[in-house]
């Protein structure tokens, strides 16, 4: 019997033991069921969408900002803008006083032949006032002018 009475104790023993792990067991299930572990997953959740949200903004910034940036390149000049206007002036200058001195020669040819109209109008009152105040000088002038025709037709 004190065997009987051994095992018996050793048995008790263990389910003492036992007993406690399992007192143990329910403990550490109702720590991991609790709502703290809950709101921890909340808080988690609460913070991912803070980081997303403020990454979405500032994506937007970035978004914004290299359109800006685009849009000044488009219009931004490689050349400077007094160059390029020294550079369109010039040709536009250039056309300008050509035109200026195309005109000017036309005129001065225009003027030229009213003038010579003007001069031979002139020249021929001035040799008939002449001529007929000197009937004699104009008897040689015209023989003089006969023996240039003849030379003419001889020199063809």
């Amino acid at each position: 019997m004190a065997k009987l009475d051994e095992i018996t104790e050793l048995l008790v023993d263990e389910l003492e033991g036992l007993k406690q792990m399992l007192v143990q067991l329910k403990t550490l299930t109702k720590e991991l069921t609790s709502s703290e572990t809950v709101q921890d997953i909340s808080r988690i959740r609460y913070k991912q969408e803070e980081l997303n949200k403020t990454q979405d903004n500032r994506f937007r910034e970035q978004n914004t900002g290299l359109s800006e940036v685009k849009q000044e390149i488009k219009t931004a000049l490689l050349i400077p803008k007094w160059l390029l206007i020294m550079i369109l002036a010039i040709p536009i200058l250039s056309i300008s006083t050509l035109g200026y001195l195309g005109y000017q020669v036309r005129q001065f040819e225009e003027e030229k032949e009213i003038v010579f109209q003007e001069g031979k109008a002139a020249i021929s009152t001035e040799l008939n006032n002449y001529f007929r105040e000197h009937s004699e000088i104009y008897k040689d002038f015209l023989i003089w002018t006969e023996k240039e025709k003849e030379k003419e037709k001889n020199a063809k």
